[in-house]
Formats: C-alpha cells, sequence, structure tokens
C-alpha cells in the first residue's frame, strides 16, 4: 500500500539526491587540521560567521563557494584545515542536543534489525534529537516516509530544525513530526487498514502503548525496543506472552576503534631531513591499538520483536 517506487520525484528532490560540489550558505562542514586531524564541526554557514579553532578563528565566508578538501588557512596565522561535507554519523553527534541522542552504533543497527527499505513506512516514538529519525529517513529514501512522535515540543522542535538543516534537507519531506501521546494520536489520523512497515520504540515502558499500535503494523513485521536496562528487557519479554509477538533479537551493540599509524624514530628522521632529499621518509614502524579512551560501549538494549497474529488461509478446508 505505501510502496511507491515508480513515483516520480520532483527536481529539487533529484537535486537534492547528488553530492554537492561546493560550500554554500546554511550547510555545515568539518573542518580538519592537515597536521593532526583534529576536526571542527562548522556551520550553518553564514557570510558574517567565523569560527573559532585551536589556533585562531576561521571566516565563513572563506569556506563558502569552496569545493570539499579545499584548504583553508587560518585568519593572520599559517595553521591549514581542509574542508569536508560531514557524514550523517559527524552530522548527529556534533549537532546542538537538547536530549542524549541515539549513537550511530545504535541507530545503524536498529536500521538492520528493522529490515527497513526504500518505500517503506516506519513510525518513530521518541523524537529525541532526531538522529535515528535521520537514519530511518535515509534507509526509506523519498519513496517512503517516517512518522516520529514525542511528547515534548521542545524535543520535537529541535529535531525538526535538524532534520531540515541536514543536507539541505535532504530528507525533510520524508519525515513527519507529532507531538502527543502516541497511542491517542495514531487513533487520530490513521486511515483504516492502514500499516507500517516497521516500528521503533525509545521509551521507558513500551508495553504501555504497544496495544494501541500493534494493529497498525503490519503482520510478520518487526518491532525494535530502545531499553536502556536488563530490568526494562525482561519486563517487555514478560508482557509479550499475552500478545501476538514473539522475541527475535536482543542486542548489546558496542564499537572498538583502532588506532593505525605510522610513526618515525626522531634521530633517523633528522638524519634524513639534513640529507635533504625530497623523496618522503618511509615509517620506521607502525602504531596499532584499540582506543581505549573512547570505547564506545553499553548505551541500550535493541530488542526486536516480530508480530505473529494468526493468518486465515481460505485455500485450507
Amino acid at each position: 500500500m505505501f510502496r511507491t517506487s515508480q513515483k516520480k520525484l520532483s527536481p529539487v528532490i533529484l537535486k537534492g539526491l547528488c553530492r554537492f560540489s561546493t560550500f554554500q550558505e546554511g550547510d555545515f562542514c568539518i573542518l580538519r587540521n592537515v597536521k593532526n586531524n583534529k576536526i571542527f564541526f562548522t556551520g550553518p554557514l553564514c557570510s558574517n560567521g567565523q569560527r573559532g579553532v585551536a589556533d585562531g578563528s576561521i571566516s565563513h565566508e572563506s569556506i563558502i563557494g569552496k569545493k570539499p578538501r579545499s584548504r583553508i588557512v587560518v585568519d593572520k596565522g599559517s595553521t591549514v584545515y581542509m574542508a569536508h561535507f560531514p557524514t550523517l554519523q559527524e552530522y548527529v553527534l556534533n549537532v546542538p542536543r537538547k536530549c542524549t541522542p541515539i549513537y550511530p552504533k545504535d541507530a545503524s543497527t536498529i536500521v538492520h534489525m528493522l529490515d527497513v527499505q526504500p518505500g517503506d513506512k516506519v513510525l518513530e516514538a521518541g523524537t529525541g534529537n532526531g538522529s535515528l529519525t535521520l537514519y530511518l529517513a535515509k534507509a526509506v529514501s523519498h519513496e517512503g516516509k517516517v512518522d516520529t512522535f514525542d511528547v515534548r515540543q521542545e524535543h520535537s522542535k529541535t529535531a525538526q530544525t535538524h532534520v531540515q538543516r541536514y543536507s539541505r534537507g535532504k530528507y525533510a519531506s520524508v519525515v513527519s513530526f507529532h507531538v502527543g501521546s502516541l497511542g491517542d494520536k495514531l487513533q487520530e489520523m490513521m486511515e483504516p487498514k492502514e500499516e507500517y512497515d516497521a516500528i521503533v520504540l525509545d521509551m521507558p515502558q513500551p508495553s504501555d502503548e504497544i496495544p494501541k499500535i500493534l494493529p497498525y503494523l503490519k503482520n510478520d513485521r518487526f518491532i525494535v525496543c530502545y531499553l536502556p536496562n536488563m530490568t526494562q528487557v525482561l519486563s517487555l519479554v514478560e508482557f509479550i506472552r499475552d500478545v501476538p509477538l514473539v522475541l527475535e533479537d536482543c542486542l548489546e551493540v558496542a564499537w572498538k576503534e583502532w588506532e593505525v599509524k605510522a610513526t618515525y624514530i626522531r634521530s633517523l628522521l633528522n638524519d634524513a631531513n639534513e640529507k635533504q632529499n625530497d623523496e618522503p621518509v618511509k615509517p620506521h614502524t607502525w602504531i596499532c591499538r584499540p582506543k581505549n579512551w573512547d570505547v564506545k560501549g553499553h548505551t541500550a538494549f535493541l530488542v526486536k520483536l516480530r508480530k505473529t497474529a494468526p493468518v486465515q488461509d481460505s485455500t485450507v478446508s
């Protein structure tokens, strides 16, 4: 019902699907120090804007109109930064927060667990900062739809701003924002027999809302619940014994980043410099180790439920 793979996209949307060739006003930018790789999240860019960095400042005007990977020099200085468009991960981690976002490691896993694809219609409860909202919108693309609910007007408004500003509003038309109680609002806005392809719930007691929203989920499709502690998981598993849902997965996602970089023996490097050889000096050894100071560990348990309503097969006598 909701799959519209033959839908003709407007020229504005088609233009937004392309990678941008230059920075414009309103864009966000990652400035990366070419020597130490330290990054500074910058934006939205404006004609009179300035971005303070460790050794001075960079005017937005020096970025606007430039191509990605352009080198930008600090005002009245010599330090060089390279300009990049932020990835979705960089964007959701750096925009201002009204609440703790669902981090990329969990957001990308939730999209995988829900098995969503372009053209799907997805329900999200707990808009928060809009982090997961953007990941869902990217997954369903412009052929699909994301309805996202939050009980706090402030959170919804902030998330709407973040979605509108990301990549020049690329996914703004995909997302509809709603404020209020999920179960009550859903009954008001849904048409008879209208159903979602997937549902994700970020709330302390999902069992309070599941009976109200379950009729709006397609049979054999999935709900993923984002639950910070195991007590909530056990409470949910106990609850679903009396409804047409089965537990398929309970995951805890952790990312361990590794540092891989070249290193040099200073005395040998000095000798090479004294020879004034234009050839680049090859690394003397490599450092390969986990970034123990930045382990992205427990944030929540991701609980995947499948709808298992009985099916009446008319072919069986």
